[in-house]
């Protein structure tokens, strides 16, 4: 059976209902479909070709959304960018896609030899209005319509390659899980180059004929705040640290008497203490996620109804570790968002893609009740004295014994002699004495066993992220030695 992405994510919208809501302005479904054809007619009058990939790296908005639906709509491959790449990065990209075009902003920061291949919003904006819509290309469901670029944690990014299969039930889990219909008006903080926005928000809510806010803003709290109070959305999908923020500046409150009802975190860990305040505060519990760019969807979900994170509806989740053990695990994960891998990484392809399935280098505990436990990402378990520590373990219970911390964070960094040890960096709260704070963390730790005991204790004003939210655990070695 051949398919269109684009075409099955616009195939339930009714013609008037809003699709899209940016800068005060809107879109129908009817006006979206056809901005789409449109903007997919421009890409081939400009020489696009199937399967010829075009990087789109403008600030969320109109732009983005006909960029990237048109070009999959065309048979071309579209590539979510991060609008903000330093220079090196987009050079290590442009030298490994071989983009047709790039769509960007006149005053971008692409190296000079690639300037010919550039196409601005204005640009396609006008072309759109010269050109006829064309039909949607229909094309198997695993030929590549959509590269996802990881955010380069561990090193350089990567491109994941999506087959057109990702759109068959990219609305399932937002359904099911969250509760969302068509009634509903979704609101991603994160920006779209970002899979967990891009597909479980902006695509899920397409899919669901559902409406969708975007706001071309880097988010703060007080702009989303804002964003809310003008667009009204009723589910608010964010990560963790934003929802800390929130809290900080007590806006919280006002996102539900503006009508949000349902919020989902991912991106990182969710906090027990985050989640806890926040139902103090706002009466709403938050469904925590679990995914990644090579898997699109949330795929293992927690709806805080205290069963835990559990494989998602259409989601199977394996341990690796099969019979007694139960130690922390890696998993594989299959389901039709699935990857079809990555983009010339024959390694990596064969550690982390079996059998169609995609296996994260993650770790997770399996609990007596089926639900799974995240452990973290690479660098989180680590061994000390021979003895294995988990750092996520310490700064959920950090968080929860030290309510004058804001954020907190746990690395592993060489002690004087050279032997490895725990150094925690921690965010206090405004009017909370840095010594006093210090020293009621040393208290809460001395208990703990001598391996797993911080050594170490650095306060910060904020904790060095990506610009998906990710913790930069790396970057907090580096100050730690430097420091």
């Amino acid at each position: 059976m051949k398919l269109n992405a684009a075409s099955l994510l616009l195939s339930n919208g009714r013609e008037g209902d809003t699709a899209l809501l940016c800068g005060g302005q809107t879109r129908t479904f009817g006006q979206l479909r056809d901005a789409v054809a449109r903007a997919a007619a421009v890409w081939c009058r400009r020489g696009l070709k199937p399967g010829d990939r075009i990087a789109v790296a403008v600030p969320d908005g109109f732009a983005w959304v006909d960029a990237v639906l048109g070009c999959i709509w065309a048979g071309g491959v579209a590539v979510p960018i991060n609008p903000r790449f330093a220079e090196n990065d987009w050079a290590a990209v442009l030298e490994e896609a071989g983009f047709r075009f790039v769509l960007a902003e006149a005053d971008h920061r692409l190296p000079r030899a690639h300037d010919t291949s550039v196409v601005t919003p204005d640009e396609l904006i006008a072309d759109q209005g010269a050109c006829d819509p064309v039909e949607a290309m229909q094309v198997e469901p695993t030929q590549p319509g959509m590269w996802a670029y990881s955010s380069g944690t561990s090193g350089k990014p990567k491109a994941i390659v999506h087959g057109h299969r990702f759109a068959i039930e990219i609305e399932r889990i937002i359904r099911e899980v969250v509760g969302v219909d068509r009634s509903d008006r979704l609101f991603a903080t994160s920006k779209l180059f970002f899979a967990y926005p891009q597909t479980n928000s902006l695509f899920a809510g397409l899919k669901l004929g559902a409406s969708v806010v975007l706001d071309p803003r880097w988010p703060t709290g007080a702009d989303v705040a804002a964003t809310v109070s003008a667009t009204r959305p009723t589910v608010l999908c964010s990560v963790p640290s934003l929802y800390r923020n929130l809290l900080k500046e007590g806006l919280a409150e006002e996102l539900v008497r503006n009508g949000v009802r349902r919020f989902v975190s991912a991106g990182e860990a969710l906090s027990v203490d985050l989640r806890e305040e926040w139902r103090r505060h706002t009466g709403a519990s938050i469904v925590n996620g679990y995914g990644a760019s090579e898997t699109l969807v949330l795929v293992l979900t927690d709806r805080d109804d205290g069963r835990g994170l559990q494989p998602s509806p259409g989601i199977s989740v394996t341990p690796l570790n099969k019979g007694a053990d139960t130690s922390p695990t890696r998993v594989c994960i299959g389901g039709s968002a699935i990857a079809l891998g990555y983009l010339n990484r024959p390694l990596e392809q064969a550690e982390h893609f079996r059998d169609g399935m995609f296996c994260p280098s993650d770790l997770f505990e399996i609990r007596e009740n089926g639900s799974f436990r995240f452990v973290g990402r690479e660098g989180t378990l680590v061994k000390v004295h021979g003895r294995w520590v988990d750092l996520v373990a310490i700064e959920e219970k950090l968080a929860v014994v030290c309510p004058e911390v804001l954020e907190v964070a746990a690395v592993l960094v060489p002690d004087a002699d050279g032997l490895d040890t725990i150094a925690v960096f921690y965010v206090p709260r405004s009017g909370v004495g840095q010594a006093d704070l210090e020293a009621s963390l040393r208290a809460h730790t001395s208990s703990m066993p001598s391996y797993q005991r911080p050594r170490q204790f650095h306060a910060v004003d904020t904790l060095p992220r990506t610009p998906t939210g990710k913790l930069l655990r790396r970057r907090l070695q580096e100050i730690h030695l430097n420091s």
